[in-house]
């Protein structure tokens, strides 16, 4: 159908007042014009839904819908419901685009036939993300071997996370692939929603393609003190579970491939996350802290993902972390951050000492 929307374009928007011109004009203004642009009003309460009138009276492309607040996932779930384009993107209410994004993004599609279109990003202005994925066309092949494991987890020869950034809003998806496999977001995920949509996506996809090597996203992470990527997330653990028991689901019933080792892995760096959050980034009492981090070390799913995680291969801060989950009390955590304090501050005094001072202080820095 030659006159079909290229591309529909989600912007879940809740209580963004600050930052929405800034993002809705870096939406209307792309050099893509055959677009529809769908504002989900998420309930906001500080003027946003008066900035998303304004600019859908002066643009016939935007579709404007006020709902009750649900929250994030249920909010984008509502703009692929009423999607027609041929692929859909979403848009943070908090962040903006390069001018040419969805262009730039819809020729490769047509051109490849993708299912996914992966671009990089900025943080803020100009601070560009690493490169997760290499640029290339991924048949299903690669796909399988090198795209879906690490959209779930991996361990780099560094030994941290080797993951594939999750985020919805540096991809276009065919929407077609979306509707007829029955893809929905759980409308209750309140964390790491992104990771659901991009999963089951790929599990389905037969081509990707990254342009991982080109930024055209700018991700706001300054000035925002909402964002939830940001500071202390209060009941983290419980809001992460549904999500966690929907990627197992989601693993134990694809066949064509065994991908249950790096749904372990998946679910410990959430363990870790979850440790940093309650141990590290809560202002709550040292026994407040004690009880949370019950909640994740004594928590089975959690206890079973680690019989299958490599330790050896981990960077020493998730051996840490690891060995505090693997004693199965909160103490156990406390006891695994206090020797790696302890060992690690005396080995950086030792090294200072030995070499005279002439070490710059990058040496030192736990990677």
């Amino acid at each position: 159908m030659a006159d079909r929307i290229a591309v529909s374009i989600v912007v879940p928007i809740y209580n963004a007042a600050p930052y929405l011109r800034k993002c809705l004009d870096s939406i209307v203004n792309q050099t893509l014009r055959n677009v529809e642009i769908i504002f989900i009003d998420d309930g906001s309460t500080d003027g946003s839904s008066e900035i998303c009138k304004e600019y859908a009276s002066k643009d016939s492309r935007i579709i404007y819908y006020k709902k009750e607040n649900e929250g994030l996932a249920a909010a984008r779930q509502d703009g692929i419901e009423r999607a027609s384009g041929e692929y859909v993107g979403f848009v943070d209410s908090d962040d903006w685009l390069e001018l040419n994004m969805y262009e730039r993004m819809y020729e490769v599609a047509i051109k490849e036939n993708a299912d996914v279109v992966f671009c990089n990003c900025y943080f803020n202005d100009s601070e560009t993300d690493k490169i997760h994925l290499q640029p290339g066309v991924y048949d299903r092949k690669r796909i399988e071997t090198e795209i879906l494991p690490r959209t779930l987890a991996g361990i780099s020869d560094k030994g941290t996370n080797s993951v594939i950034r999750w985020s919805n809003c540096l991809r276009i998806y065919r929407l077609d692939l979306i509707k007829s496999n029955g893809i929905a977001f759980g409308r209750g995920f309140r964390r790491s929603q992104d990771l659901q949509l991009t999963f089951e996506t790929t599990l389905c996809a037969n081509k990707y393609v990254s342009i991982n090597d080109e930024p055209l996203y700018h991700n706001r992470t300054q000035g925002n003190a909402d964002s939830l990527s940001r500071g202390y997330t209060k009941n983290y653990w419980k809001l992460i579970r549904p999500l966690i028991d929907k990627l197992y689901e989601d693993v134990a019933g694809y066949t064509k491939q065994d991908l249950s080792y790096y749904m372990h892995l998946c679910t410990f760096f959430f363990a870790v996350n979850g440790v940093q959050n309650e141990y590290e980034k809560s202002t709550f009492s040292f026994f407040k802290k004690l009880k949370n981090l019950d909640e994740i070390v004594k928590d089975k799913t959690v206890q079973n993902a680690l019989k299958y995680v490599e330790y050896n291969k981990l960077h020493h801060y998730y051996k840490m972390i690891y060995s505090g989950l693997k004693g199965g009390s909160s103490w156990s955590i406390v006891f695994s951050y206090l020797k790696h304090n302890l060992y690690y501050n005396v080995y950086k005094s030792m090294a200072r000492k030995i070499i005279n001072g002439k070490v710059t202080k990058a040496f030192f820095t736990d990677n």
